[in-house]
């Protein structure tokens, strides 16, 4: 009986020339961590949010006390943008190591004919314009296609996903619009306050289905690399 080497096997799509299959588990839970770490620092930062304006509306109303003010100041600095790239960057990095493994995986299980899209779509295709408001959703499809027992076409949620990811990127640009804008009014900065909160809900729902997303992929994968090995 032979067994994979270093978590490397050989699999013909086929049944004719072998391709390596690597198992992504190891990667993908560095993703789905990071995923959420970037998850939790975007509520905190909605927190935080909350905070700023409660406070302003005590302080119009002659209630805020010094200490209130100093201690949402010291808050809100935790959140001063560099912070949040700090998780965002490694989170999107990890993942797209993620995706290209699971993506060689993915032609090496259903043949390259089971991927619609070029190898470069799977990094090119969040960074171009236009483009990434789809083809992502389609590597992604794809390569869940490829890994699931018996090709199961991707489910609703994964649709879910996508359209989270989509529209909170939007409300997330307003958001950054208005903050950067520089609130002048209690109105502005319940504006301000509101999208963020909306755009948190669409990026939690967002996080939460590509980390269960990560993880059926990689079950699939290692599952077959298992019986590749023996």
């Amino acid at each position: 009986m032979e067994h994979p080497k270093e978590g490397i096997a050989s699999v013909g799509a086929d049944g004719g020339a072998a391709e390596r299959l690597r198992t992504v588990r190891g990667v993908g839970v560095a993703a789905s961590v990071l995923v959420l770490l970037v998850v939790a620092y975007d509520v905190l930062h909605t927190v935080s949010d909350w905070r700023v304006y409660l406070v302003v509306e005590d302080i119009l109303a002659g209630n805020a006390t010094v200490a209130d003010v100093q201690s949402v100041d010291d808050f809100a600095g935790y959140f001063d943008g560099l912070q949040g790239l700090a998780v965002l960057v490694p989170a999107g990095v990890v993942f797209l190591i993620w995706l290209w493994r699971a993506r060689l995986n993915a032609e090496a299980l259903g043949g390259p004919g089971s991927q619609r899209r070029a190898r470069g779509w799977v990094v090119g295709s969040w960074m171009t314009p236009v483009a990434n408001l789809w083809i992502p959703y389609r590597v992604v499809a794809d390569v869940w296609e490829a890994s699931a027992p018996r090709r199961t076409a991707p489910g609703p949620l994964l649709t879910v996903w996508w359209v989270a990811w989509v529209v909170g990127g939007m409300v997330n640009r307003a958001y950054t619009y208005q903050v950067m804008k520089d609130a002048a009014s209690e109105d502005d900065l319940r504006r301000v306050v509101y999208l963020g909160t909306v755009g948190v809900a669409l990026d939690v729902l967002a996080g939460v289905l590509i980390v269960h997303t990560v993880h059926r992929i990689s079950v699939w994968q290692t599952q077959r690399l298992a019986g590749a090995g023996r």
